[in-house]
């Protein structure tokens, strides 16, 4: 019985070094991602921490080459999760939605990226709301990186 609850500690001290390993090395990237979504420091925070304190996140870190991927994936989804917003497949635009995030200098790529990773829309949405093609909304999001990997 000791041996089994030893084994069960000694497993939870791991578990908890793999965390804080992943913390330390992907951390102010998440926070990055979860302040984007939620511009609230503390409730970013809180997320943050849920983050690294999920089962999920150990899932992330099995697979080497893909770990800082899918903790932004994890990281977004959590954001959008804590933000209480309606599934990406049922949300709608409006005017208000479109006109009070954005600064008049965005640019299109800035405004359809933003509506997509960080308010959450589903692509059909903006293109519906910014009278684009889904085709278009996909190349503006392609450019957005695109412009972004070249900065």
């Amino acid at each position: 019985m000791k041996q089994a609850e030893k084994r069960q500690t000694s497993q939870e001290v791991i578990r908890h070094a793999d965390q804080l390993t992943l913390y330390d090395r992907y951390g102010s990237m998440a926070y990055g991602v979860i302040l984007r979504i939620i511009p609230e420091p503390e409730r970013a925070q809180a997320v943050l921490i849920d983050l690294f304190s999920s089962p999920q996140l150990l899932a992330c870190a099995e697979i080497p080459t893909h770990t800082a991927g899918e903790i932004i994936r994890l990281a977004r989804a959590k954001a959008l999760a804590a933000k209480c917003v309606a599934p990406v497949s049922s949300l709608t635009l409006s005017d208000s939605d479109v006109n009070g995030h954005f600064d008049t200098n965005d640019n299109v790529e800035n405004i359809v990226f933003d509506l997509s990773f960080c308010q959450g829309y589903s692509l059909e949405a903006i293109a519906e709301k910014l009278q684009l093609s889904r085709t278009n909304v996909l190349k503006s999001i392609y450019t957005y990186f695109k412009h972004l990997r070249s900065s």
